[in-house]
């Protein structure tokens, strides 16, 4: 075995590619020959993904304007990927999207939104590709992105936290159901990342010096602290691993203060 990245002519889809800790992630499985799928809601968004993914490196790369919330818009996807590729070796659920809103004013149209968003569509992709690609070509492995937020309540975060611990269960349930088919599925949480989704929280200093206080690291992580755990993964060098989760924390799990 080979002890380094390499990921040469594996076809890896990245939902929530378009920004963030997609991007991110997008732009580290680019520098070591795979090719990719991009996707996400905002095209303009996506072709600045594009563009970094090739100074990276990839030069194999296809975009896919997706709404992970509307089915059919999955369903073209795949069709389409099914076309260019005809396989999935790799996928990587990072769409997501999360509130700061008072359990009693959350509607219920907002709870769906969230947890369609966080945990329906990993689902829905994860056993749609696994029934229509991995199975057929004999293994495959997906990396679910969660969160800290799945271990633990966060005030005014009820669905994030919510959606982030069934993406937990979920994984290590599909996990145990595929390790037959030689299909890995393992996920990373992130604590709070330096990210359009929590850009908001960082304008009020008293939530900064808090999170910092219980951090102790003392400071948020940067999208591309996250993307070593992903690529970790979805390699070969974790072929032993599946049903696990790689904490990204800061120390914040494993250090009381």
């Amino acid at each position: 075995m080979k002890y380094v990245f390499d990921f040469t002519d594996k076809v890896v889809l990245i939902t929530g590619a378009s920004r963030g800790l997609g991007r991110a992630y997008a732009c580290g499985f680019a520098q070591f020959g795979a090719k990719l799928i991009l996707t996400g809601r905002d095209e303009l968004k996506l072709k600045e993904t594009a563009d970094l993914v090739e100074k990276a490196g990839c030069t194999e790369h296809k975009s896919i304007v997706c709404d992970v919330l509307v089915e059919a818009d999955m369903d073209r996807m795949l069709a389409e990927i099914a076309e260019s590729y005809g396989r999935v070796d790799i996928l990587v659920n990072d769409a997501g999207v999360g509130h700061k809103i008072p359990a009693v004013d959350v509607s219920m149209e907002e709870w769906h939104r969230v947890l369609g968003t966080n945990l329906d569509a990993p689902f829905y992709l994860s056993t749609h590709i696994v029934k229509k690609f991995m199975l057929a070509q004999g293994g495959g492995n997906i990396v679910n992105i969660a969160s800290m937020g799945g271990f633990s309540g966060i005030p005014g975060g009820a669905a994030y936290s919510a959606s982030k611990a069934g993406v937990l269960n979920m994984s290590r349930a599909l996990a145990g159901e595929w390790a037959k088919d030689n299909i890995r599925v393992n996920c990373v949480c992130p604590h709070y990342t330096e990210t359009d989704m929590v850009r908001p929280l960082m304008a009020y200093d008293a939530w900064m010096k808090l999170n910092n206080s219980r951090t102790p690291l003392g400071r948020l992580a940067q999208p591309e602290e996250t993307v070593g755990a992903v690529l970790f993964l979805a390699s070969d060098m974790a072929s032993y691993i599946t049903g696990s989760f790689i904490q990204i924390d800061g120390g914040c799990l494993g250090v009381a203060y």
